[in-house]
């Protein structure tokens, strides 16, 4: 178990990296959009929201109860799926951000949210691992 649980620490450090950098590149590609017209942008928050809803449904389905956790290939490929999954939450929601800030400007509470959705699913993550041994 204390091998998984460091793999998955691992895990969510690097997609933590990865959307601190994605997050500027992100920000400079959408916010080319600021003299588009508003109905596109929310056009755009449809197609990532629906984005989102299909990753936090596959990250919240997925389950580490059927991982063979003495079998590194099955540890790392759970890995892999929850970490994909959560790299698309992270991203989705890096851009809703956005969007939103371009829609409405800069609200905390919503971005505050968005934070403590990602992290609810972080939690999830671990919360699952533990439940599996």
């Amino acid at each position: 178990m204390k091998k998984a649980f460091w793999e998955n620490v691992a895990k969510n450090i690097i997609i933590i990296v990865i959307l601190i950098f994605t997050q500027l590149n992100i920000q400079s590609s959408l916010g080319g959009l600021v003299n588009i017209d508003k109905s596109i942008l929310g056009s755009l928050l449809v197609a990532v929201s629906i984005l989102s809803v299909t990753a936090c449904f596959g990250n919240f389905a997925f389950t580490y109860e059927k991982t063979e956790h003495r079998n590194e290939k099955s540890r790392y490929l759970s890995h892999m799926t929850t970490g994909l999954l959560m790299l698309l939450i992270g991203l989705s929601l890096e851009m809703t951000s956005v969007i939103v800030t371009l829609l409405i400007g800069n609200f905390f509470i919503f971005d505050l949210s968005l934070i403590i959705l990602y992290s609810a699913s972080v939690l999830y993550d671990f919360w699952d691992l533990a439940r599996s041994f």
